[in-house]
Parts: C-alpha cells; structure tokens; sequence
C-alpha cells in the first residue's frame, strides 16, 4: 500500500507575521507540507519554478506586483498548480479577477482555519 503524498504549499504574503501563523497552523494538518514562503511576487514567481507546490496561498498586496498578476504569470508556466487567493479585501471585483486568471478560489483573510484547510484539500 502506497502512502497518498503530502499536499506541497508555498504561501505569498508581504507581512511575515501571517506567513508565520498560516505555517503553524497548517503544518499541524496531516497530509500537509509547507514548502516555502514568499514575501512579494517576484520571490514567488521564482519559488513556485523551483519547488513546483501543488497549492499556492497568494495575498493580493505584495508590493511591486499584486496577487493577480503573481497569479497570472505562475499560471501561465505552471497551468497545474491550484492557488488560493487570500485577502484582507473583501471586495468581489477582487475574487472575480483572481478568479479570472486562474485561481481556483478567493478567501478573505477572517474565515476560519478550517475554511482555508478545507479549501486547499479541494485543490
């Protein structure tokens, strides 16, 4: 019988503290393995080529580049990849351009754990 492999998840936010929180969180998630952790789009970009995650959680306010057009490009090499935007914007034009570019769903930063987790097991 085969072990059923774990789910690899980078996690793009600007604010280190929130990245922190999330991989605490999920790592207590069996079946879940944080791979990485970006800060802005462009380490983002870069991390999702080397480590190639299954799920990627991506912010929306990442500095140069915001998380649609992070989402975008990610995509557009790596089609297989199921991200997750993830926001403290509430606004539904943002879930709909996320949405948009490829991404598979659009939390706001206020749902439960177990929201995100239920989530990321959907990808």
């Amino acid at each position: 019988m085969t072990k059923k492999k774990d789910i690899k998840i980078l996690i793009v936010d600007d604010h280190k503290a929130l990245r922190e929180g999330l991989k605490v969180i999920l790592q207590l998630e069996p079946g879940f393995s944080i791979i990485g952790e970006a800060e802005d789009g462009k380490q983002a970009i870069k991390l999702a080529q080397v480590l190639t995650p299954d799920v990627i959680i991506m912010d929306m306010d990442l500095g140069e580049m915001n998380g649609t057009q992070v989402t975008k490009l990610i995509l557009a090499d790596q089609p297989d990849i199921c991200v997750i935007g993830f926001s403290m914007h509430t606004d539904p034009e943002l879930a709909e351009a996320m949405q948009k570019v490829g991404a598979r769903t659009y939390l706001t930063k206020s749902v439960a754990p177990d929201q995100l987790i239920s989530a990321i097991r959907r990808c």
